[in-house]
């Protein structure tokens, strides 16, 4: 499969860029590829929860899946990078994972997500369960995978394409053509395998199940009407509802030390952007072992010059949440919440 050329256009003409390599530029796989994937992991395309970096824990073995994942069907997806110009033997090895993985239990996805992010099993429980679209009573057996590398050789595209028509596999191949443009090095991480419309037809496909499974699970959809210092929103979902609440207490004049405490203190994460930085980008800078999916960055809360963000969270505890809301709201503001619709009727949690 050829690379496309990159042009830079100036002055109604057409310049090549110079192709270059991740060894040329001497970027490394894991000290600098893999922190910059972990970090920035919907360049991919699509949503996905890191749930661990460099993951280990297997019986009688030494190796470790680059980047483990997990997407909004809740199915384990094991991503590997190289950076040679040919991929080595990384769909075997990466087919080696993924066999090793499928036997995960939600409660070791749960323990595995809890240590890689510092936070409690109670907290990375939740994260998990509001991350997913659908019921999370167990992981399914089937396990997809990811390979990025500079290129790929005749004989993995081969065996990819062969191990996903024949045996119904779910394997993605992003190759990282590198360019140098002056003092910059550029990145253009092209798909391959399947073409970009292949794969959207595939995640429609699995949004789909996902939604039957949901519908046969009858699992909790429950929205929310809640009144918050005069200010009302009816059939929210769970995740908003608690969002809501925290932003109108806060505008209402409720210190932000109680909102805290009554939201798990340890949750809210401070970030200070110089000028011009957005809060993402900030984010990165100040915390660069945690990944900056599945947040809120736009709470909006800043005071003395410190922003605060908090992973998203409603799921088994949002009418906990509301409660330990309502009773903090006094004397700057009353907080009422009650459910808006049968669980039944609502679409999503």
């Amino acid at each position: 499969m050829g690379v496309v050329p990159l042009y830079r256009y100036s002055s109604g003409s057409l310049d090549p860029v110079d192709r270059t390599s991740l060894a040329a530029e001497k970027i490394r796989e894991r000290q600098d590829l893999q922190r910059a994937l972990r970090q920035r992991i919907d360049v991919l395309g699509e949503d996905l929860l890191v749930v661990a970096e460099e993951y280990g824990m297997f019986e009688d073995s030494r190796r470790r899946i680059d980047l483990l994942a997990l997407d909004r069907a809740g199915t384990l997806v094991v991503i590997e990078l190289k950076r040679t110009d040919d991929g080595g033997y990384m769909e075997l090895q990466a087919l080696r994972y993924a066999a090793m993985v499928s036997t995960m239990t939600l409660e070791q996805l749960v323990s595995a997500y809890s240590d890689a992010n510092s936070i409690t099993v109670d907290e990375a429980r939740q994260a998990v369960g509001d991350w997913v679209e659908g019921p999370v009573e167990d992981l399914p057996d089937q396990v997809r995978i990811i390979l990025v590398s500079a290129d790929f050789s005749t004989e993995i595209t081969s065996t990819v394409i062969w191990l996903n028509d024949t045996y119904n596999t779910d394997i993605s191949c992003y190759r990282i053509v590198s360019y140098r443009l002056g003092d910059e090095v550029l990145l253009d991480l092209q798909q391959i395998i399947p073409l970009p419309e292949a794969k959207d037809f595939q995640i429609q496909q699995r949004q789909k199940g996902a939604a039957t499974a949901a519908a046969r699970s009858g699992r909790d959809y429950t929205r929310y009407d809640i009144a918050v210092a005069g200010q009302r929103r009816d059939g929210l979902s769970k995740q908003a509802a608690v969002k809501f609440a925290i932003q109108e207490l806060h505008r209402a004049g409720v210190s932000l030390a109680k909102i805290k405490a009554a939201t798990w203190e340890r949750r809210w994460i401070p970030v200070r952007p110089a000028a011009g930085e957005t809060l993402q980008d900030a984010f990165r800078r100040e915390h660069p072992a945690r990944s900056p999916t599945a947040l809120w960055f736009d709470l909006g809360i800043t005071e003395d010059g410190t922003s605060w963000v908090i992973p998203q969270f409603g799921g088994l505890a949002t009418e906990q949440t509301l409660d330990r809301l309502a009773a903090i709201a006094p004397p700057h503001a009353e907080l009422r919440w009650a459910p808006s619709h049968p669980a039944a009727d609502n679409e999503d949690g």
